[in-house]
C-alpha cells in the first residue's frame, strides 16, 4: 500500500519519530527505524520492512519490501530521520530478538556505556576484529537507538547480539568457560598477559567505569599508555583491547 504524505502530523510520522526517540516506545512495539540508502538495500535482500518512507519510489532498493510506503516531502523526511541532509530513505524493521551467545568464546560486553556513538563503535569495531558475540547490560545505552546505528554501520545485524541482567552475563560466563576481562586504568597490563582461548571483555561507564559487581567479578585489565594519560575514549580502548586479546589465526 502506498500512501502520500505531506502533514507532520500525520500519525505515522508521529508514530516513526516516537519509535527514534524512545526507546520505551521501541521495545513496546518491538520495532526500529533504520535510515539509509546502503544498510537498507543491505537488510532488504533478507528481511521485510514494515514500513518505507522515501522521497519516491525510485529510491527503494531493487528487492526491498514492505507492508507499507510512505511517499513524503523533505520537511516529513527531516523530522523523521531527524537530519538536517537526509538521504531520503528510511524503514522500520522489526526489532531482532535476542541471539544466543552459547558456545561463543569471543564476547564484547557492554556495563553502563551510555553514548549511543561509543556503543555504535564498538559494535562496529567487534564485528571487524572477529569477535563472536555482544552482550549488554541493562543501564548501557540501547544498541537500537538511532545514533548508535548509524555508528555501528550494520554490525548490529551482523554480530549476535544479547542484552540482560549481570546474573545472567554470570550464567554465560559459566557455560561458555570464559576468562571474565574488565577495562580498568588500574589492571594488569595487556602485554603481559598470557593467551587466553575463551574471554569475555567489559568496557565500563565512561566517566564512572564498570560498577562495583562486575569489577568484583572480572580481572581487571588496562592498556600501557608510555604518556601519562587519565584514559582513553572506551571505543578506542574498547578496539586496542580486542585487537590485543583477539588471536591473530581466529581474528
Amino acid at each position: 500500500m502506498i500512501k502520500r504524505v505531506t502533514s507532520m502530523n500525520h500519525p505515522l510520522v508521529k508514530h516513526i519519530v516516537k519509535l527514534r526517540q524512545n526507546r520505551d516506545y521501541r521495545y513496546e512495539r518491538q520495532s526500529l527505524v533504520i535510515e539509509g540508502i546502503k544498510p537498507i538495500e543491505e537488510l532488504g535482500r533478507h528481511t521485510r520492512f514494515k514500513l518505507i518512507v522515501t522521497y519516491n519510489e525510485a529510491m527503494i532498493p531493487l528487492g526491498a519490501e514492505a507492508d507499507e510506503i510512505l511517499i513524503v516531502n523533505d520537511a516529513v523526511m527531516k523530522k523523521i530521520s531527524g537530519m538536517e541532509s537526509p538521504e531520503g530513505l528510511v524503514v522500520e524493521i522489526a526489532m531482532p530478538e535476542p541471539a544466543s551467545l552459547d558456545g561463543l568464546q569471543y564476547i564484547m560486553a557492554l556495563d553502563g556505556v551510555s553514548d549511543p556513538g561509543n556503543v555504535g563503535a564498538i559494535l562496529r569495531s567487534a564485528l571487524a576484529l572477529g569477535w563472536q558475540g555482544f552482550f549488554i547490560l541493562g543501564e548501557s545505552c540501547d544498541p537500537f537507538n538511532d545514533k548508535a546505528l548509524r555508528a555501528a554501520r550494520g554490525a548490529t545485524f551482523k554480530l549476535p547480539l544479547a542484552w540482560g541482567s549481570f546474573e545472567q552475563l554470570k550464567e554465560l560466563v559459566k557455560k561458555n568457560r570464559l576468562t571474565p576481562l574488565v577495562a580498568d586504568i588500574n589492571g594488569k597490563e595487556l602485554s603481559s598477559m598470557s593467551p587466553q582461548k575463551a574471554i569475555l571483555l567489559v568496557m565500563g561507564n565512561e566517566a564512572h567505569g564498570p560498577s562495583k559487581e562486575v569489577k568484583d567479578f572480572c580481572q581487571p585489565v588496562t592498556i600501557t599508555m608510555p604518556v601519562a594519560m587519565e584514559s582513553l575514549n572506551v571505543s578506542v580502548a574498547a578496539g586496542i583491547m580486542m585487537y590485543a586479546l583477539q588471536p591473530r589465526n581466529s581474528a
